[in-house]
């Protein structure tokens, strides 16, 4: 007699699997009713039951792994893989209809045929059954969103939830073809953002619910031609949005990832934070009402899982936030992304958040002084600080001068400030971690920092919010005379002999302004 329903470790990895790895609840694509998480071990069960140690012992070897000694970690990735397969579901994604989208409250008093979404919420259940998915997911009523803890456990894990989809069935409401792409809602939205991303496999459909491709699979970032048009719109490199993503985005910088949202805009303002947490992979208390503070609670809450968060998470412009100071206030901070940037840099990875303010580790910094100012619009002006090296910064070489946009504010503050200095950002460092080091021909990302006081041999700063990304070049080597060379090593000479310059790194704690122009 065989066995119909799965035991032992494959039972308990399938339980596992329903109860953390999808969501709490599908709607019945005949049906158009709920399936609760609980139900779902029952519908594929029989199917489970069916995996053997000969499957699995197949799937060891195409990891190239020996089944006979396998460690339990490597079983367990087996089993999921195995259960993921066969745990198939369907998701939907799609810009929200202003005049309403049938709601859990409403699938469950059985009125949604009287909401103006209703009509799209039907196609997509006929076309996930036509695609012979049983199971399928909306963001609309799949979640009882008056349950908090129910809405907080769905922002946490779409994401996941939607990785682990077979398949991301997209509807384009506004296009027909490629060329409308450019005034497609669904781009411009942040929730869509991982809707893209973090599905291996998606299909779109047109405004009429056409498909856009007519090819046998149903992969559409198999689509060369449809890819291209995709990383066109977005911005978002076509390997980015091919790759497997389903574990995070780890190859990316937080500056690359927050430029793809740059640009996008979600109705409430908490929503532009919530809708980044599956891609940065950080847990953020949910609290609706938090409005402006959203984002920066989760900037901070990225600064603190390293190794991912490096210095580019400082490479912001534009408005600070008002409520939490020492962080941007919006995505669109990081709209300068400049690939170019990042390369081999070690920067800033020391930093923290204290109750002096933000403090900064292995920072360093440049003396500089304001220069002349050009205008360049109505109150918009271009100010040129040069450096200001003194005794201590003569080996860092020979720096250009830097252009910070700003407004008239910004302005008087920079002409009245006696200490002026830069910090950079993205620096390597020299062998034993005490000192950065500037190499001739390179440009580096920095921003601008006016010193208040000193505070028991550590600076205490604020940082100058500007319009543009800062860039200073190291040009050349400096002018080193007799008197000069006898306080640096015969290993410092030889570097700066080729066009290798170090510099001091301080710890200094950083308070921004509350609110700046």
């Amino acid at each position: 007699m065989i066995n119909d329903q799965p035991s032992g470790d494959i039972a308990e990895a399938f339980r596992q699997y329903i109860n953390n790895e999808i969501p709490t609840r599908f709607i019945d694509t005949s049906t158009k009713k709920f399936v609760e998480r609980k139900d779902v071990f029952d519908i594929f069960q029989h199917e489970i039951a069916k995996v053997t140690e000969e499957v699995i012992a197949a799937r060891f070897k195409s990891h190239g792994w020996n089944p006979q000694n396998a460690y339990v970690s490597q079983r367990d990735e087996v089993l999921k893989e195995i259960i993921q397969e066969i745990v198939k579901y369907a998701v939907f994604s799609h810009r929200w209809d202003a005049a309403g989208e049938p709601l859990y409250q409403d699938v469950i008093a059985r009125k949604q045929g009287s909401i103006a979404g209703f009509k799209k919420f039907t196609k997509f259940c006929k076309t996930a059954e036509s695609l012979d998915y049983k199971l399928a997911w909306s963001d609309t009523c799949c979640i009882d969103r008056s349950n908090t803890a129910e809405l907080s456990e769905a922002i946490h894990a779409m994401f996941k939830w939607y990785s682990h989809s077979d398949l991301c069935i997209t509807h384009l409401a506004e296009s027909s073809s490629y060329s409308d792409f450019d005034h497609e809602p669904w781009f411009t939205r942040g929730w869509t953002l991982q809707e893209l991303l973090a599905p291996r496999r998606v299909k779109f459909y047109t405004k009429t619910w056409e498909p856009f491709t007519t090819h046998a699979t149903t992969n559409d970032k198999d689509d060369k031609y449809l890819l291209s048009a995709l990383s066109t719109v977005t911005g978002i490199p076509e390997t980015a949005i091919a790759a497997d993503n389903s574990k995070g985005i780890d190859d990316r910088s937080v500056w690359e990832i927050m430029s793809w949202a740059s640009k996008r805009k979600t109705t409430r303002a908490d929503d532009i934070a919530y809708c980044l947490i599956g891609l940065f992979r950080v847990n953020l208390t949910i609290t609706y009402g938090d409005s402006e503070k959203a984002f920066p609670r989760l900037v901070e809450a990225i600064m603190m899982t390293k190794p991912m968060c490096q210095w580019d998470v400082f490479a912001w412009v534009g408005q600070a936030s008002p409520d939490y100071p020492a962080f941007p206030s919006h995505p669109r901070c990081y709209a300068q992304f400049d690939k170019r940037m990042l390369g081999d840099a070690v920067g800033i990875n020391d930093f923290a958040m204290t109750n002096r303010g933000l403090r900064l580790s292995s920072l360093p910094l440049i003396p500089m002084a304001f220069d002349s100012v050009s205008e360049v619009g109505e109150r918009k002006y271009d100010v040129i600080l040069k450096p200001r090296l003194n005794g201590d910064h003569r080996w860092v070489g020979t720096c250009s001068n830097v252009t910070v946009n700003c407004g008239t504010r910004r302005l008087t503050e920079i002409q009245k400030a006696e200490d002026l200095s830069l910090c950079i950002l993205n620096h390597q460092l020299v062998k034993g971690g005490k000192r950065g080091k500037l190499e001739v021909g390179r440009v580096y990302v920095c921003f601008l920092l006016h010193s208040e006081n000193q505070d028991g041999g550590e600076s205490t700063w604020m940082k100058f919010t500007t319009d543009n990304s800062l860039r200073v070049s190291c040009m050349g080597k400096p002018e080193m005379s007799r008197e000069g060379t006898g306080d640096i090593s015969s290993q410092q000479a030889a570097e700066i002999e080729a066009g290798v310059f170090s510099l001091p790194l301080e710890t200094t704690y950083i308070r921004f302004p509350a609110r700046v122009r």
